[in-house]
């Protein structure tokens, strides 16, 4: 079992599984935070709770062991065959956090292992994620992803099947494009450079990264270059290749591939500008 996981422990819990075993993954949303659902499935009385639950700062705490069925699904079948794992928010003004749903991703991959599950998915019933709403006998509607500060599911099984897939290490698309987009050189942020090129034209060129602008090519505005630092510039794009080419043969992916990736994030956000030019 993976690290970090606290246990809280809760009395609401079946004595082992009742002759089922641990088929799906049962997502749901609290309604609150952490330190609530921790109070709710302390109380005999609530004759609630679920395997784990997970605050919006990537805490995770255990209530019932994985040897148990918890009182989570509204569903005895389901109560018995699922690990339920809550999570932070579900209402106006709390949120369900990035750090919440980061830990999701690790903790439900971490069950995927250990049950032998190659991958997650979800389809009603009949994948090995489900959703609490879609259990028969649930009155939570809204539970996980329906409700306000909802739970983002896909996003969830994404990173978690990437996980298990070896990639964790692998940035998304549209994490390489922010990255670019927000990279700092000399004081100024990439987007600044492009978007201070010219503010006077009405259209972009097709091949903007080449197209000159006053005389000096987008990609060199974006690098703040001079004849001086083309020999920098050189040594810098042979060591991003190398680190590309490592970094794809400990992933076993095609570095032509990352490198396509990096620069069709970089274009979609240059896709994205109003650049003008001005004929001199």
């Amino acid at each position: 079992m993976m690290d970090g996981i606290t246990w809280i422990g809760s009395p609401n819990h079946y004595q082992g599984r009742n002759g089922h075993e641990v088929t799906h993954i049962t997502l749901h949303i609290m309604v609150g935070y952490l330190a609530g659902t921790d109070s709710v499935f302390r109380n005999p009385a609530s004759q609630a709770s679920a395997h784990y639950g997970i605050g919006g700062d990537g805490t995770i705490h255990q209530y019932v062991s994985e040897a148990d069925g918890s009182y989570s699904d509204a569903n005895w079948a389901s109560n018995n065959s699922t690990i339920s794992i809550e999570h932070q928010g579900g209402m106006d003004g709390v949120p369900c956090t990035q750090a919440c749903i980061d830990a999701s991703a690790r903790l439900c991959a971490d069950i995927a292992r250990r049950y032998g599950w190659t991958s997650l998915w979800h389809d009603g019933l009949h994948g090995n994620v489900w959703l609490h709403r879609e259990i028969p006998g649930t009155d939570h509607a809204g539970c996980p992803d329906l409700a306000p500060n909802g739970l983002p599911v896909q996003q969830i099984l994404d990173k978690a099947n990437a996980l298990l897939e070896g990639d964790e290490d692998m940035p998304t698309a549209q994490e390489i494009a922010e990255a670019v987009w927000n990279f700092n050189q000399n004081g100024i942020k990439c987007r600044d450079r492009l978007q201070g090129i010219d503010q006077q034209c009405q259209a972009m060129p097709e091949n903007v990264w080449a197209f000159p602008i006053q005389h000096t090519q987008a990609r060199d505005r974006l690098y703040g270059l001079d004849a001086l630092q083309v020999p920098q510039l050189t040594a810098t794009v042979a060591a991003q290749q190398a680190a590309i080419d490592t970094l794809a043969k400990n992933v076993g992916a095609d570095p032509t591939t990352i490198a396509g990736v990096v620069e069709q994030a970089v274009k979609n956000k240059l896709a994205a500008l109003q650049i003008t030019v001005e004929e001199k």
